[in-house]
């Protein structure tokens, strides 16, 4: 008998094939045989005994249509093999979960603050209770969440889910993230760095099958980096921690990773927090920054001026080596709008070549402050279909 889990065996290949055709479906569009032979690479009479077979077992639904103008065979998932997901965008003050579906609509959302410098543990009893919370407001039952996933702000090991930056997120270093979760939820998790998920999500909602950049700019900045829809890692997972490229080394602040210098001690939203709250003598709340931008304030606008061109030409430097097609960014700085994309574009034109400046598309993620949370959903759900 063959071994079904054998590289290059019967079992092997018709089990990839079938991976490959549900992955295809999952953005919920209904999509001709032709078509779907195209996008999966598989001959017509595969994809014809897949359809059948699929239809067969309830995953399927096959309708008649028109595409390209033409009666097709149309086949999309079947609404009763919906496939749920948890998303959940952990951050050093906050942590945001989602539930939703396989296409990135998301049905529930809640969010709660952490303590600064929090416990593990502290993070974790407010996750499961959020999880719990949003599940409940859905209407979904425990069973029906396939897979959970989670971002944080740090480099994490793809293939242990674990944080393997001390300097970045201390308190996680260590953690048995991955498993404490498991052993929580009761579901398979995924666990990867919050920008990479924001370059998923985005990646998904643009359609773009181009390069593509997310920063994220909150207490630090990372970016995630997506090539043709697949995301670009490193050896150590380290690719797009941007907020510590060294930009000015003469600066004074010293960074939370013992140098000075890093571009997220004068870029992130925590630095102009900071440096807002020492020029008006008063402890501001990042809420009070946004507000004296909006209101014109000539000191706060001062402030975001320069971080946002100090920050346009760090992005600079990575896209004079990635060369993406789009730089989104994203974080709590987006409520200000173009008050911050500005000066971003400006110091970022300045850093680059003419050519690159003028063929990259600099925006601001249209997800808004959801983009790794429906990041962390999108991924949950596309690796439930690889473990399935």
């Amino acid at each position: 008998m063959s071994d079904p889990r054998r590289p290059g065996s019967l079992p092997a290949l018709k089990l990839a094939n079938r991976r490959r055709l549900l992955a295809v479906l999952q953005d919920g569009r209904a999509i001709s045989q032709a078509e779907l032979a195209r996008l999966t690479g598989l001959a017509p009479a595969t994809i014809s005994s897949l359809v059948r077979t699929l239809s067969a077992e309830g995953e399927l639904v096959v309708s008649e249509g028109i595409a390209n103008g033409r009666r097709s065979r149309l086949v999309e998932l079947s609404p009763q093999r919906r496939r749920y997901g948890i998303g959940i965008d952990l951050g050093r003050t906050h942590v945001r979960v989602v539930v939703g579906t396989e296409i990135g609509d998301v049905l529930a959302e809640a969010t709660a603050a952490l303590p600064d410098r929090h416990h593990a543990d502290v993070a974790m009893d407010a996750i499961t209770s959020l999880v719990d919370a949003v599940r409940e407001q859905a209407g979904l039952e425990a069973d029906q969440i396939m897979v959970v996933a989670m971002g944080v702000p740090a480099p994490v090991d793809a293939a242990t889910g674990a944080v393997t930056e001390a300097a970045i997120l201390p308190p996680w270093v260590g953690f048995p993230l991955r498993e404490r979760l498991h052993d929580a939820l009761g579901r398979p998790v995924v666990v990867e760095n919050d920008a990479d998920l924001g370059a998923i999500a985005l990646a998904r909602q643009t359609g773009i099958d181009d390069s593509l950049v997310f920063v994220k700019v909150a207490s630090g900045i990372g970016a995630g980096v997506a090539i043709n829809g697949q995301l670009l890692r490193g050896h150590s997972g380290a690719v797009g921690e941007i907020g510590h490229l060294a930009l000015d080394p003469g600066l004074s602040m010293v960074c939370r990773c013992g140098r000075r210098g890093c571009l997220e001690t004068v870029s992130s939203a925590e630095s102009i927090r900071i440096a807002l709250s020492s020029a008006l003598d008063s402890d501001l709340e990042l809420a009070d920054v946004v507000r004296l931008v909006r209101e014109g304030n000539p000191v706060a606008v001062r402030i975001l001026d320069e971080a946002g061109e100090m920050l346009g030409r760090g992005l600079g430097w990575l896209a004079m080596i990635v060369n993406p097609a789009e730089i989104a960014l994203g974080g709590p700085l987006l409520a200000v709008g173009d008050a911050w994309l500005r000066p971003v574009r400006e110091g970022f034109r300045r850093a680059v070549l003419p050519g690159v400046a003028a063929q990259t598309r600099l925006t601001l993620s249209p997800l808004g402050e959801r983009t790794v949370a429906v990041g962390a959903l999108v991924a949950s759900l596309r690796e439930q279909i690889v473990m399935s």
